[in-house]
């Protein structure tokens, strides 16, 4: 078969075009830093890249799952915390006032005291995480205690302890829980009658009235000493049962942190290139291309339009 230089010259260019889509490829491969840049390059690749970025995403989400329910266990644990030193108080403030030499003017000042420790008890159940109150249920839009009912409920020994609950009704019971991982599901909130109950108001208000009450002694007031004690194991005990879901949220934690290394390790090795290979790669092509221009310049000979210019 008789080769032409028009043959010649078509074949050189087909040879240096494929070259150049060569160098064009790894060239993108090292900018993006992806093995691919489309689907249609590598279906397999592809496809599992979409599981391990949906698996990422679900372990990122858990992970923001847990810093919320964290947030709201560590406030939860504070304003318990803060209750606790309260009722404290309470029971030093009660002991005093028990000594039968206390006159009333001493009692009465002790039961001021008394008075605002119960308000900030009252306004400790109001407490919120950004936009929503911690301790009321699944009414997380409204606040637990009404303030002003509260102040009106320690002056008035006849007053209904249920109108202190916002909207005078009792709290709220209902859970709220935050999924942790795939099929874990950790509730966050305590149950607000066993924290911010009527026993605790009622016996805070008695208290409070036996302290105003000329005639009371301290028989009286020592007796209201086991109340305070009940109340505040009451509160250890809430605390507790608190410390040990935020242990167990804390090992979730951990482990989806790990559970997140593999994971974005996994989707690493199935997406990205190795630099160091891909830059050997580069070189390598280049060098071909560089022969593949030279041998080309010498199979292109001049034509007599050459020698007329």
């Amino acid at each position: 078969m008789r080769v032409t230089q028009t043959m010649l010259t078509q074949t050189n260019l087909k040879h240096l075009s494929s070259s150049y889509n060569t160098l064009a490829k790894v060239q993108e491969q090292l900018i993006s830093g992806k093995r691919i840049q489309r689907a249609s390059e590598d279906p397999v690749v592809a496809m599992q890249g979409i599981r391990y970025r949906t698996e990422v995403r679900e372990v990122d989400q858990f992970r923001r799952n847990v810093s919320e329910a964290t947030s709201w266990m560590d406030l939860t644990d504070s304003t318990l915390n803060e209750v606790t030193e309260a009722v404290k108080r309470i029971r030093e403030l009660t002991t005093q006032a028990a000594n039968d030499t206390y006159e009333s003017s001493q009692r009465a000042i002790i039961k001021s005291e008394i008075d605002q420790l119960v308000e900030h008890i009252g306004s400790l159940a109001n407490a919120k995480s950004g936009e929503k109150y911690i301790y009321n249920g699944t009414k997380t839009d409204q606040p637990l205690i009404d303030m002003a009912a509260l102040k009106a409920f320690l002056a008035d020994p006849a007053a209904d302890v249920d109108s202190i609950y916002t909207g005078g009704v009792p709290t709220d019971s209902g859970k709220i829980s935050f999924e942790v991982s795939k099929g874990i599901t950790m509730q966050v909130n305590m149950q607000p009658e066993a924290v911010f109950g009527r026993e605790l108001f009622e016996g805070l208000r008695d208290l409070s009235r036996l302290l105003g009450d000329e005639t009371s002694g301290g028989a009286d007031l020592s007796a209201q000493l086991a109340t305070l004690d009940t109340l505040g194991q009451n509160l250890i005990t809430e605390r507790a049962e608190l410390g040990a879901r935020a242990n167990r949220l804390e090992l979730v934690d951990n482990r989806l942190q790990d559970h997140e290394i593999i994971a974005k390790t996994i989707m690493s090795d199935n997406e990205d290139i190795d630099i160091e290979r891909v830059i050997m790669e580069l070189k390598s092509h280049e060098t071909v291309h560089r022969a593949a221009l030279s041998a080309g310049a010498r199979i292109i000979q001049p034509t007599l339009l050459d020698f007329l210019r």
